[in-house]
């Protein structure tokens, strides 16, 4: 297995798991009475739904390419388009994290947990792209890469 497959599986895996440890949570959160801990669940359950939902997709677009044969050119496109989308989702993220405070200025503990449960979605989102993106290119170098020199960004 190449680095660039190995990365790009660690990414999946890495969200899968995130995505299951959200859902698993949320689900937790349910079965409580606070208005604000439901709402936080429900909040936890939609978006480890979303990156679970990612994550296989990924993976299988992934398996695909393996079996027909990756080339060494498109795994290192891959790699530039990943560290793209992970560095464009960070700057939803910091948009995801802006609303949730927001919604966490309302009365309604519901609004208030919802809001909370976005923020921390956001944070742990926006800490997972900008650390993959960086390790993008560390990657891309241990595997011999050149299409990540210091001129392509």
């Amino acid at each position: 297995m190449t680095h660039s497959e190995q990365f790009q599986r660690s990414v999946s895996n890495r969200l899968l798991l995130w995505s299951v440890l959200s859902m698993a949570g949320g689900a937790l959160l349910q079965a409580t009475r606070s208005p604000f801990w439901r709402a936080f669940g429900q909040q936890a359950i939609g978006w480890g739904a979303i990156d679970a939902a990612l994550a296989l997709f990924g993976r299988r677009g992934l398996e695909k390419k393996v079996q027909r044969g990756y080339l060494p050119a498109e795994a290192a496109s891959d790699l530039r388009n990943l560290r793209r989308i992970l560095w464009l989702n960070a700057g939803l993220d910091v948009l995801y994290m802006a609303g949730g405070l927001a919604l966490m200025r309302r009365e309604d503990a519901a609004q208030r947990g919802h809001g909370a449960g976005i923020a921390f979605q956001g944070l742990f989102l926006f800490k997972f792209d900008v650390i993959h993106a960086l390790l993008v290119k560390e990657n891309a170098s241990r595997s011999g890469n050149t299409a990540f020199d210091s001129n392509r960004g």
